[in-house]
């Protein structure tokens, strides 16, 4: 039998499986989203709605299939159907709704969901009832199963990749994905239905009533049915969307306002919060703290009373206006503290804005900035006073004028005093608002003069060159420095507080003293004011020194132009002088190329020198190799028996064949690194490790004369930058020297200490010391001290010029110290490198 399909239905279920994948990809979205118990809600409520969703588009398939004989369907299979359709929604959701699924757990999924929509698909296909045999094309059915399993894996892939996207460009990517999936549904079953192959038989089929669905007007009822489903799954998906949505937004505000008062504490010195109409709606802690005023002080508008009475009324307009206007305010006022003190402070007040616009709340920060506004004052002063002090050269007038600048700004009261050439006291100036209050400091200044060998005042000042503060000046101190009643009682009529007296000093030179005193305006000198007045008496200690080097300069112009006239007399002899000097140049030049010429042969001289000395080493080498060679086999007995004298002269020729061998390779050494003819393998050298290998080298030696030999080690990682061969080459050779002219008994010290970025290698011995005056000469070569301090050395005085010059080659020194009869210390200075554990990560990357 051959049968066709209603396009109408096949359109139908297409449409069916766009609209269930769209609604998987949503369905996925929201179970990805979900946690806990709505979690496992959505889980099976989605599976519930898919499954439907996908099963009606294989039943409607089926339905579109028209055969020449009538249709029916066994319930049975068809529950079993609709129960793989679910079960398959239910792997996938619940696969692609986990945190982090391996590769090869979404491989297994999309294999398994694709072996369900194709086990869904012939458990339908079985339960049709006709009257007929079905039978299938085997071929056409692993295809179809093929077909299934990509598909089951491409829509795993796309779930994953599509459930954490709600951007409007993911809704786009989701519904492609949708249609694409769909396609992938409908195919499978569509080649499911290719495979089938229908074949009628005589006899009628006979089923029960009961157990048959008949395919009259089921069609409808099934696409009506799921179009339901899907659209109340879709609305449902998105409705908690928006509600998550919504969410997330509430408590990001809610973290976002958390975040922010808690900055708000942390960093400003005063916060506070207001309502929306600006007034204090709870008590806020800082504010009464700094103010010192209570809840019920600066509740309900009181604030305003801690405000300076001269800013109240403009700090009150500025609330005003912000608060109408709903904008920021920046206002800088002063506010008296809990201890009384007027401070300047900056207030920033921000509205808290909701969605609409409405203002929910204010946040506001205090910030002291009373130090920032005398920093600004006193440079403002300073500036001034300098302007003041160059205006003139006159000593006497720009002190004075220094002197009123600083009342009432520094001081209530202001003296300046100078020592004269004579050694003298000399009052320039004393400033006050009041002139009846001069002429009393005066009065007292004339009748009872200030005690030259007082501890404390402006004689002590100008005879330490040290500045004095006080605070607060006790009513002791008044009494003790009064002569009689009648000069406490004006003392005390002047009404000093608190003061400050510094030096005026320049080139550590005190020329006078500036004093400094507050009265009646109740101030207390700080640490800040006095070093406002060390830096003012400097600039005027400056102005003062600078009047008088010019009066010295107009001294010396004068004395100037005197001479100069001489100098005309001169400068015609000096002009005759310049031919014979010209003369003499043109010698002179004549000199230096007979110069550059002998430099020149000179070089190649040294050239030619080193050539030899090392064609010369080379040549010596192979005879020294020689007799050292039949030295050992005659020492070994091969032309007969050694007898002992014969085999101690045999180890003295051995002995002084080393030797010379040994000073053949220094002169060899000397003369490639004269001629630049030494490489160098710079690199991180692991400090310890290389200074504790030496001492076996030297052991013989140190055992031979019994020498005390001491290394203490150290930091492990500590790396110097070196030539390892070289460094080693340089230590040994110190340590070597230390042995030769250390006597018996003595000791050999290794140490090394860090100082900047530089490691010093030091060689300490207990000998018999270096002469000063040859301790720049023993790094010459072919340079040996007295013979009376080598007599029992031997060498060609090349070993510590080369020592230098390697050490110098590795950018760093060899330098000496040494005492006759007190041993010497030669140290090696070598740059530092990184540390161990540096250099071995550097040279695995």
């Amino acid at each position: 039998m051959k049968g066709s399909h209603n396009a109408t239905l096949v359109a139908f279920s297409i449409l069916i499986a766009i609209l269930a994948s769209y609604s998987a990809l949503a369905l996925s979205a929201r179970v990805n989203a979900a946690r806990g118990r709505f979690r496992v809600a959505w889980l099976a409520g989605g599976s519930v709605a898919l499954g439907i969703g996908v099963w009606s588009m294989h039943f409607v398939g089926l339905l579109a299939y028209r055969l020449p004989v009538p249709i029916s369907y066994a319930v049975p299979l068809w529950l079993l159907s609709l129960t793989i359709a679910m079960g398959a929604s239910l792997l996938a959701l619940w696969v692609t709704s986990r945190p982090a699924v391996p590769i090869s757990a979404r491989i297994a999924a999309g294999i398994l969901l694709g072996l369900a929509v194709a086990g869904m698909h012939y458990a339908g296909m079985g339960a049709m009832r006709i009257p007929g045999r079905i039978d299938y094309d085997p071929a056409i059915v692993v295809l179809s199963v093929a077909v299934a399993v990509a598909a089951g894996c491409g829509i795993i892939w796309l779930f994953m990749r599509l459930r954490g996207e709600d951007s409007a460009r993911g809704q786009r990517e989701r519904i492609a994905a949708a249609v694409a999936m769909g396609g992938a549904l409908a195919a499978i079953h569509y080649a499911g239905m290719a495979a089938a192959r229908f074949t009628p038989v005589a006899e009628a089929v006979r089923v029960h009533d009961d157990s048959v669905l008949r395919t009259g007007g089921l069609a409808a009822v099934v696409i009506a049915g799921t179009l339901g489903v899907l659209a109340v799954t879709l609305l449902t998906t998105r409705v908690d969307r928006r509600l998550r949505a919504r969410d997330e937004e509430t408590e990001a505000v809610r973290r976002s306002e958390a975040r922010f008062r808690s900055l708000v504490v942390a960093s400003a010195q005063v916060v506070w919060t207001a309502g929306a109409d600006g007034t204090f709606v709870e008590p806020q802690a800082s504010w009464g703290a700094y103010t010192g005023t209570s809840w019920e002080e600066y509740g309900s508008g009181g604030w305003i009373a801690s405000v300076h009475p001269d800013d109240r009324a403009r700090v009150a307009a500025e609330w005003r206006d912000a608060v109408a206007d709903r904008r920021v305010m920046d206002v800088e006022f002063r506010l008296r503290r809990a201890d009384g003190d007027w401070r300047h402070v900056a207030v920033r007040a921000v509205p808290v804005t909701e969605p609409g616009g409405r203002v929910r709340e204010w946040v506001g920060a205090v910030t002291d900035v009373t130090e920032r506004r005398q920093a600004e004052a006193a440079r403002d002063f300073l500036a001034e006073a300098s302007r003041v002090l160059s205006s003139s050269l006159d000593t006497e007038i720009t002190l004075r004028t220094v002197a009123r600048l600083a009342v009432p700004t520094l001081a209530d009261w202001c003296a300046v005093d100078v020592l004269t050439e004579d050694g003298e006291v000399q009052r320039l100036a004393v400033e006050h608002v009041d002139p009846e209050k001069v002429r009393l400091a005066l009065e007292i200044e004339e009748r009872w003069p200030s005690d030259r060998t007082a501890p404390q005042g402006v004689h002590h000042v100008m005879r330490t060159g040290e500045a004095e503060m006080m605070e607060d000046i006790p009513e002791s101190l008044l009494t003790a420095g009064a002569r009689d009643p009648e000069h406490l009682r004006m003392i005390r009529a002047l009404g000093l507080r608190s003061y400050v007296c510094v030096p005026l000093m320049v080139r550590r030179r005190v020329l006078g003293a500036l004093t400094l005193v507050h009265a009646e305006s109740g101030r207390s000198y700080t640490p800040a004011d006095l070093a406002l007045a060390e830096e003012l008496a400097g600039r005027a200690a400056v102005a003062i020194d600078n009047a008088r080097l010019y009066t010295e300069t107009e001294e010396s112009r004068i004395q100037l132009e005197q001479q100069t006239a001489e100098l005309e007399e001169a400068q015609a002899e000096m002009e005759m002088a310049h031919d014979e000097l010209q003369r003499a140049n043109e010698d002179l030049e004549e000199r230096t190329r007979e110069s550059e010429r002998a430099r020149e042969a000179a070089d190649e001289a040294n050239a030619a020198k080193s050539a030899f000395l090392a064609t010369m080493s080379h040549e010596l080498r192979t005879p020294l190799n020689a007799i050292a060679g039949y030295t050992q086999l005659i020492d070994m007995g091969i032309h007969g028996p050694v007898s002992e004298a014969q085999r101690e002269a045999l180890d003295k020729i051995h002995r002084n064949q080393t030797h010379l061998l040994g000073l053949i390779n220094d002169v060899l050494n000397f003369a490639k690194i004269e001629a630049g003819q030494v490489q160098y393998d710079v690199d991180d050298v692991p400090l310890n490790a290389t200074l504790s290998a030496v001492e076996a080298l030297v052991e013989p030696q140190l055992r031979a004369k019994g020498l005390r030999y001491r290394y203490g080690g150290g930091d492990p990682s500590l790396t110097v930058r070196a030539d390892r061969e070289r460094m080693e080459q340089v230590v040994l050779n110190l340590l070597s020297n230390a042995v030769k002219f250390t006597d018996r008994g003595g000791q050999v010290e290794l140490s090394w200490e860090v100082q900047g970025g530089a490691v010093r290698i030091n060689v300490c011995d207990t000998g018999r010391g270096i002469p000063p005056d040859k301790l720049e000469a023993i790094f010459e070569p072919f340079i040996q001290v007295d013979p009376a301090l080598t007599r029992s050395a031997e060498g060609t005085g090349l070993g510590l010029a080369i020592s230098r010059d390697l050490a110098r080659a590795m950018k760093g020194d060899l330098t000496a110290r040494s005492a006759e009869g007190q041993g010497s210390v030669f140290t090696l200075t070598l740059p530092q490198g990184r540390p161990v554990h540096a250099a071995v990560e550097n040279a695995a990357d």
